[in-house]
């Protein structure tokens, strides 16, 4: 539907204006008067009638009469004004043949006459432009008020959310075509309408109808999304300030999306209450949400995980090391004569420094890879390759195109931490026989892919585990996100995974 031009229905155009000089009907008038002036001068002519007699002397109002009236009915005050100037013009022949011939009476007959006349366009002309400019402001006020709901009508109609038209009984009355696509076709249908829990399910209505019931509730209590009470105290800082209204889940066309609804109360309280439902599709920000949290707390697990694992090898390893070395050294110091003489405890201590010197390397490695900062991005993921297939069991290559340069710190272990997180998934859950790893360098961006040809996952495990790919995604997506690019990943049951990042970056130097 798109919005026109309305015109006020069941009420005619009208046959003047206040302006009637565009009017080509009002200048056929004025000939209509000029045709009666000359018809009745060729009748005086003609019958050799005496001008001064009575009927002659006064036909200037008898003839003129009904043009006058019929100007200011229809063309109000400045029209019938104008008719009668135009008589009085085409009187002044009367005038200076009644003067000529000293007939004052005859005179004064016609000035009464033409005041007669100026009179009734008056009167007549002023009530006419009275009605005339309340029946236009009537016109323009209706035909604004068709428009504005011809526009409100298209808007409803285009609007991609679905949105429901709910009266005080909890009947749909209207429903607009994402509604009924949303909600199954005829979501209005009847004069009646549907009862709305019908059409949304118990769970929505009875969060839409909650809010139209409680018409106690202050107009500025009533926010979009919120539902509450209607007898909360304001005043109370410690009451409650209302809760989000919770999606709900529909089936449309063989998926699940989720609706928030949002409700607007209009009409005066009792049976003419009517409630505008407004069902806000947030499937997206919803998943997204959810994936968030899972990421949130995968990382807060990550983090105690590691500083756990940190802990037990500084225990282990390290930490038992110097100890061994403290009983070591207190063995020497009670033996001073040892300390002059080389003796095999030297070595044994200086063996033990070495090995936790390499344990604590070993430690700092597998917390932040030094050769990403010493030789880039590409030996560093070269790296992570070669060890996932020297641990067995997988076949793989990595490939690089374009010119190698080194890019933006934050870019690069962003992009290092995604071919980590997708080699390790590839090893722990794909049961694949060969990986391909390829890094893609060009002007404006950088590729990053990772296949395997594994067992691969349908979307649903993705949306709806929180096993297995799913744990590491939420962080992949996130990582492509901060660093200002986007990752996509594309798997099939039984015919393997490919996770794909492209950051957009500019060109500098080569490396």
């Amino acid at each position: 539907m798109t919005a026109s031009t309305v015109e006020p229905p069941g009420r005619p155009q009208a046959t003047s204006s206040l302006a009637p000089w565009a009017d080509s009907r009002f200048w056929l008038l004025q000939l209509v008067v000029l045709a009666l002036a000359l018809i009745r001068l060729a009748l005086t002519l003609a019958f050799h009638l005496d001008p001064a007699s009575v009927g002659v002397e006064f036909s200037t109002l008898a003839v003129f009469v009904v043009p006058v009236v019929v100007a200011s009915l229809n063309y109000g005050l400045a029209g019938g004004l104008f008719t009668a100037t135009w008589i009085a013009v085409l009187s002044i022949p009367r005038f200076i043949d009644a003067s000529g011939r000293g007939k004052s009476s005859a005179l004064w007959a016609e000035v009464l006459q033409l005041v007669v006349l100026f009179g009734l366009a008056l009167l007549i002309g002023q009530r006419t432009t009275s009605e005339l400019r309340s029946r236009h402001q009537a016109d323009a006020s209706l035909t604004a008020r068709l428009r504005a709901e011809a526009l409100y009508q298209d808007i409803f109609e285009s609007n991609w959310s679905p949105i429901l038209i709910v009266n005080a009984d909890g009947f749909v009355t209207q429903a607009n075509q994402s509604a009924d696509r949303a909600f199954g076709a005829g979501a209005a249908t009847g004069a009646a309408g549907r009862r709305l829990v019908d059409v949304v399910g118990a769970e929505a209505s009875a969060v839409v109808l909650g809010e139209l019931l409680s018409e106690d509730i202050p107009p500025d209590r009533r926010r979009e999304g919120l539902n509450v009470a209607p007898t909360e105290d304001r005043r109370d800082p410690d009451a409650e300030t209302g809760q989000r209204v919770p999606p709900v889940a529909f089936d449309v066309d063989g998926e699940s999306v989720l609706y928030r609804p949002t409700a607007t109360l209009v009409g005066s309280i009792g049976i003419d209450r009517r409630m505008q439902v407004i069902f806000e599709d947030v499937t997206a920000e919803t998943r997204r949400h959810d994936l968030l949290e899972a990421y949130a707390n995968q990382v807060v697990l990550g983090q105690e995980e590691e500083r756990r694992h940190i802990a037990q090898e500084l225990h282990d390893g390290p930490l038992q090391a110097l100890i061994h070395l403290c009983r070591q050294i207190d063995a020497l110091d009670a033996k001073p004569d040892a300390v002059t003489a080389p003796s095999a405890p030297l070595a044994s201590m200086r063996t033990t420094v070495e090995e936790t010197v390499a344990e604590l390397r070993s430690i700092a490695r597998g917390l932040r890879p030094s050769i990403l900062d010493d030789l880039g991005l590409v030996a560093s993921i070269n790296q992570v390759v070669v060890e996932a297939i020297g641990r067995g069991g997988l076949a793989g290559e990595f490939q690089v195109s374009g010119t190698e340069r080194r890019l933006p710190p934050e870019v690069e272990l962003a992009v290092f931490r995604i071919a980590q997180e997708a080699v390790t998934n590839v090893e722990r859950h794909a049961s694949a026989g060969h990986l391909t790893v390829t890094l893609e360098f060009d002007d404006r961006a950088l590729r990053l892919r990772v296949a395997d040809d594994g067992v691969g996952f349908a979307r649903h495990q993705v949306r709806d585990s929180l096993d297995g790919y799913s744990l590491g995604l939420p962080g992949m997506h996130e990582r492509a996100r901060l660093a200002g690019g986007r990752l996509v990943v594309r798997s099939t049951p039984g015919q393997g995974t490919s996770v794909e990042a492209r950051m957009p970056v500019a060109a500098s130097n080569p490396a």
